[in-house]
């Protein structure tokens, strides 16, 4: 567990932040996971409770790609209203490890988009601690 509980959260938070994804189960269960209200498409902001905890006490690795996936998707799909973006590919290389308390912050970019694919990375860190590295390639899909 980190001696620094809480040291990078925002001074707005949660007032300037909305659920990501209210009404997707596994994100609900899962998080919850975070926008900031009216900002950059492709960022997701978590607040590390015990709950996204190992047993070694350090924030889960499935559970930051998770969070790497989303902030790709969102990425690729970004002013394409009507589409999806379906992962085809998730690379990603843990750096260090986060921990309860921690605000977590994944910031994904658009790379490249073409006819039906796109591509993006993104770096998830814990104030300034870089803790992943990630990147995808997705399908687009339209939206149904």
């Amino acid at each position: 567990m980190s001696d620094a509980k809480n040291t990078n959260v925002p001074a707005d938070f949660p007032a300037a932040f909305e659920i990501s994804d209210p009404i997707d189960p596994l994100e609900t269960l899962t998080g919850p996971f975070y926008m900031r209200t009216g900002g950059p498409i492709g960022e997701i902001y978590l607040l590390a409770e015990a709950k996204h905890c190992n047993t070694g006490g350090s924030i889960h690795g499935g559970l930051l790609m998770t969070m790497a996936d989303m902030a790709l998707c969102a990425a690729c799909r970004d002013g394409l209203e009507g589409e999806r973006a379906i992962t085809v590919s998730l690379n990603s290389e843990f750096l260090s490890a986060g921990f309860e308390g921690d605000f977590i912050v994944a910031k994904a970019e658009l790379t490249r988009r073409g006819r039906s694919m796109a591509f993006a990375r993104c770096l998830i860190t814990a104030g300034e601690k870089s803790i992943l590295s990630a990147s995808a390639v997705t399908k687009r899909v339209p939206r149904t």
